[in-house]
């Protein structure tokens, strides 16, 4: 958490190897991030600040990239999207085009792309912009979810009250 402009979503870039410091070293296990950022790909998922761009793909074709892109096999990509599709309530844009989605909707896609086939680090930069209300409670609990099932996540948000509700840990 911070002010606009305190350089968080920079961070995140840096660790998933997207942006490459000016100095220092991003150390992550026993893997050095800025001098093998693939190793980070590998590692991490991530739901970046700006839109997911999708707009030329069906939502379903779009999660199911993600998860196989990933290394996950077609049949439980497959299986993992539909339950995304239907945990969200999104399942209806099962097969619409990208470019002709909402902004909230195209950010819960943007979410099952990430957490398809998670990594051992999921970092979600601002996940819930442009959500409507309900569907931003149903991405919590799916959070929840990706965080019970083993996965490290990260979370940059300017809201306060989602933070306080959904972190494990809080220090100042």
């Amino acid at each position: 958490m911070g002010p606009n402009g305190a350089g968080k979503s920079t961070l995140v870039k840096q660790v998933m190897g997207l942006l490459k410091p000016t100095r220092g070293r991003i150390i992550l296990g026993t893997r050095d991030l800025v001098a093998n950022p693939a190793a980070a790909r590998q590692l991490c998922s991530y739901l970046p600040q700006a839109q997911m761009p999708i707009d030329s793909f069906k939502v379903r074709e779009a999660i199911e990239i993600a998860g196989v892109i990933r290394g996950g096999r077609a049949a439980e990509v497959r299986s993992r999207c539909r339950t995304l599709l239907e945990a969200l309530q999104i399942e209806e844009w099962g097969d619409s085009i990208g470019a002709k989605l909402s902004g909230g909707v195209r950010r819960l896609v943007g979410f099952a792309m990430a957490t398809v086939r998670p990594g051992k680090i999921v970092f979600l930069d601002e996940p819930t912009n442009d959500v409507d209300p309900l569907r931003r409670r149903l991405l919590w609990e799916q959070v929840r979810r990706v965080a019970d099932e083993g996965a490290a996540v990260f979370l940059v948000t300017h809201n306060v009250l989602e933070a306080e509700h959904s972190v494990d840990r809080w220090r100042s």
